[in-house]
């Protein structure tokens, strides 16, 4: 097996991969793969501006990929970077890189925030997208929600000034959470949004709205200062 494929598993981070799909995705992980443990001073000799001439997108927790792989399509001059755990939608969006010919994403297997710690540069991001994180509902589990104040300094520090945060949530409750929060951050201006110009109704969002949960969308600029 490709080194590049023994991603450390925990829980139901494993998934259900197919024979298909495992074999698919071995083969293409050496592609598209960007090691978790990259030094930040070696990152964007691997990928980001060194890669393009364009921008530098983050997709943190891209699900099957469908987003991911149609703003790549969209900025064929920019970089994305997509950060996932679940294998299963790393297979899925690697399959449909592979199936348009797009070379200009990567992906990292991990968590958004040991990740945009220890890999990315500082100032270094452009756009950051956070779609639809788990809401976490239950009151308990509130502090498990990706989007806490820690996490905004983290992101304040990754993306540059004028960059962009935009987050989409089909929990009411949570985009209320997530709007106390970011307009508590000095670091972040914004609000509630239109959706992004270049936004697409997925799989997910379609039975999110047929259960009764619209999408509501956030967007956010790192301010200058």
């Amino acid at each position: 097996m490709n080194d590049a494929f023994r991603f450390k598993t925990h829980g139901r981070k494993q998934g259900h991969l197919t024979q298909v799909q495992r074999a698919q995705l071995e083969e293409t992980l050496s592609r598209y793969h960007l090691e978790p443990r990259s030094e930040r001073e070696t990152f964007l000799r691997q990928w980001g501006r060194a890669a393009t001439s364009g921008m530098l997108w983050v997709e943190i927790g891209f699900g099957n990929g469908d987003y991911l792989a149609h703003i790549a399509e969209r900025h064929p001059q920019d970089a994305m970077v997509g950060v996932e755990v679940f294998l299963e939608g790393i297979a899925s969006l690697t399959r449909k890189l592979d199936l348009a010919g797009r070379h200009n994403v990567r992906v990292v297997r991990g968590h958004a925030h040991p990740i945009l710690r220890d890999m990315l540069p500082d100032n270094a991001i452009d756009r950051v997208i956070v779609n639809f994180p788990d809401p976490w509902p239950k009151k308990r589990h509130h502090k498990r929600r990706l989007i806490q104040p820690e996490f905004l300094d983290l992101l304040a520090m990754k993306i540059r000034p004028g960059g962009r945060l935009t987050l989409a949530t089909d929990w009411q409750e949570y985009a209320a959470w997530m709007e106390t929060i970011l307009g508590a951050h000095p670091a972040f201006v914004g609000g509630p949004s239109p959706p992004p110009e270049e936004w697409i109704v997925t799989r997910f969002q379609q039975k999110g709205h047929q259960a009764g949960r619209p999408a509501l969308h956030l967007a956010y600029e790192r301010r200058l200062d």
